[in-house]
C-alpha cells in the first residue's frame, strides 16, 4: 500500500511539474520574438515608431511591455498603444478584443475617452463595410453593432454614445430586424433625452414597433405603443417649435395613427360579429359600441353603428363587457 500511494504522489508531482512547463513555455512563446528592455524604454520606442506611422515595429514594442511588465506603470498606456495600432491595421476582432481587455483592467483610465473614440470608430468601419474577417460580409458588419454596444454601455458620457446608438439602429432597420433596432431606440430615448437625435428616435421608435405587427396575427400592445409613440413625436416636435422643418414625417406620423385606429377598430368589429355569429348579442352589442367610442373616425365605427341600432331592439338589458376570444 505505501508504496502504491508513493507512486500515486510521484505521479501527481509529474503531472504539476508538466503544467508549470507548459505555463512557463506558453509565457516564452507569447514574449519569442518581442524587444527585450525596461518597461519605460519599451514604451518610449512604441511611442516614436506610432508617430512616425510605423504601426507594426510600435505594436511590437507596446506588446513588449504588456507582456514582459504586465504590472508596470507603462502597461496601460503600452496596452492603448497596441489597441489602436491593431485598429489602424485593420486586425478588427484582435483590436476589439484589446480594447475589452483594457476596460476590464483599467476602467477609470485617463485614456478612457481614446478608448471610447477607438472603439466608436471600429465599430463604424465594421458597419460601413470596411472591415471583414473570417465571417461572411453581413455577419462581419453585425460585428460593428457589438462593438458599438460595448462602447455605449461602458462610456455613456463619451459624446458620440448616442450616435452609436443611432447607428446601430440604423442597422437593424436596414436588416429588418424592427425588434433589435426598437431595443435600441428605447435605449436612445432612456439615456440621451436631449440628444441631437431625439426626435428622429422618436419616430423611428414609433415605426419600428409598427412594423413589428404586419400580418393577421399581431400584438395589439406593441400596436397601442407604436400608436402613443406616433403621437408623441408630433406633440414634441410642435412643442420644440420644429413643425415647420418636420413637417412631411409628421403628416407621415398622423397617417399612422389613423391606420392604427383603424386596425384596432376592425379588431373590435370582427368581434362583435363573431358574438353575433355565436348567438350572443349583448356581448356583440359591447364590442360594437366600444368600437363606436373609441375610434370614432374609422370605417369600421361606422359599420359598429349600423350594427348596435340593428341589435339595440333586439337586447333588453345593457350590454355587458365580456372576454374576448382568444387569437389575433
Amino acid at each position: 500500500m505505501i508504496g502504491r500511494g508513493g507512486g500515486e504522489g510521484g505521479r501527481l508531482s509529474g503531472t504539476i511539474s508538466a503544467m508549470r512547463f507548459a505555463i512557463l513555455a506558453l509565457a516564452l512563446t507569447a514574449c519569442a520574438g518581442l524587444p527585450n528592455g525596461e518597461a519605460p524604454a519599451l514604451l518610449a520606442e512604441a511611442k516614436a515608431f506610432y508617430a512616425k506611422d510605423d504601426l507594426n515595429d510600435a505594436k511590437r514594442y507596446a506588446e513588449a511591455v504588456t507582456k514582459r511588465h504586465p504590472e508596470s506603470d507603462e502597461a496601460e498606456e503600452a496596452m492603448f498603444l497596441t489597441a489602436e495600432c491593431r485598429r489602424r491595421l485593420k486586425q478588427g476582432t484582435r483590436a476589439f478584443d484589446t480594447y475589452r481587455k483594457f476596460v476590464d483592467k483599467y476602467p477609470n483610465s485617463r485614456f478612457s475617452v481614446g478608448i471610447a473614440q477607438g472603439e466608436y470608430e471600429l465599430g463604424m468601419n465594421y458597419l460601413k463595410g470596411e472591415m471583414s474577417g473570417f465571417l461572411f460580409f453581413g455577419a462581419d458588419r453585425g460585428y460593428g453593432t457589438r462593438i458599438l454596444d460595448h462602447m455605449q454601455i461602458h462610456f455613456r458620457n463619451y459624446s458620440l454614445a448616442d450616435d452609436a446608438l443611432v447607428s446601430v439602429a440604423d442597422y437593424y432597420i436596414e436588416d429588418q430586424d424592427y425588434e433589435g433596432a426598437t431595443d435600441a431606440l428605447r435605449r436612445l430615448l432612456a439615456e440621451y433625452p436631449r440628444s441631437e437625435h431625439m426626435l428622429w428616435a422618436r419616430f423611428q421608435f414609433a415605426r419600428t414597433l409598427w412594423l413589428q405587427n404586419q400580418g393577421p396575427l399581431y400584438d395589439e400592445r406593441l400596436l397601442i405603443q407604436s400608436r402613443r409613440g406616433f403621437e408623441d413625436y408630433v406633440g414634441t416636435a410642435r412643442l420644440l417649435g420644429e413643425a415647420e422643418r418636420q413637417q412631411a414625417q409628421i403628416e407621415t406620423a398622423e397617417q399612422m395613427v389613423g391606420r392604427i385606429n383603424e386596425r384596432l377598430a376592425e379588431k373590435e368589429y370582427l368581434i362583435g360579429r363573431f358574438y353575433e355569429r355565436t348567438d350572443a348579442p349583448r356581448s356583440a352589442l359591447y364590442y360594437y359600441r366600444h368600437c363606436v367610442r373609441t375610434y370614432p373616425e374609422t370605417e369600421f365605427a361606422e359599420a359598429s353603428r349600423k350594427r348596435a341600432g340593428e341589435l339595440e331592439p333586439e337586447t333588453a338589458a345593457p350590454a355587458s363587457a365580456p372576454e374576448a376570444p382568444t387569437g389575433g
